[in-house]
């Protein structure tokens, strides 16, 4: 990931491996952050969660990615404020806690969590706007175009009531929201599975 040899060096010697399957919970809200994850294959998803166990759902790590609030939790030494659930089969990348800190004295370790930190507060900010001014329907829109790009496949293996879950909906909102997309011809619905149609999100 690195250029500098005496920061790949220090990397690869404590970087952990660890292949995790879909649907594993990564971490919990209320964890104390042991290791930051990045991630070679596959993909996360985070979601934040009220004081009353609602969830919503925030983004996605992908990538060459990291979890900035995992970072900025970290240097703080707060717990995690968040949920992260594996979306997809998974290789990550391990980082003890400590050498966050450690490692800011090398210039392209101090750019890489300043870019993660800078993409991830744009993406909450887009969040943000999703939840605060789109209608419910658009956020639906939303939340599956993001979980397609991420796994990279068309057909979502999701309950009507996982989706209302993620989006803080009544499950019978969200179905009546669904049949509205497959009567415009932008999804198909099957039990225990939602597929985007082909076209219908940019790749």
């Amino acid at each position: 990931m690195f250029i500098d040899p005496v920061l790949k060096k220090e990397f690869d010697q404590v970087a952990q491996h660890k292949h995790v399957h879909a649907g594993t919970e990564l971490m919990q809200v209320g964890d104390t952050i042991t290791h930051i994850p990045i991630v070679q294959k596959g993909s996360l998803r985070i979601l934040a969660q009220d004081g009353e166990g609602h969830e919503r759902y925030l983004y996605h790590i992908l990538p060459g990615e990291s979890c900035a609030t995992s970072l900025t939790c970290c240097v703080s030494k707060r717990v995690s404020s968040v949920r992260a659930v594996v979306e997809e089969d998974a290789d990550l990348l391990l980082i003890p806690v400590r050498h966050v800190d450690e490692w800011m004295a090398y210039p392209e370790w101090r750019k890489y969590v300043n870019e993660v930190q800078a993409q991830r507060f744009q993406e909450l900010l887009e969040a943000f706007e999703v939840v605060a001014f789109r209608k419910l329907d658009e956020q639906l829109w939303d939340y599956l175009v993001k979980r397609t790009h991420a796994t990279g496949e068309h057909t979502l293996h999701l309950t009507h009531q996982q989706i209302a879950d993620e989006l803080s909906s009544p499950r019978e909102v969200i179905t009546r929201l669904l049949q509205q997309l497959r009567a415009r011809g932008l999804v198909s619905l099957g039990r225990g599975y939602v597929e985007v149609r082909p076209g219908a999100v940019k790749e």
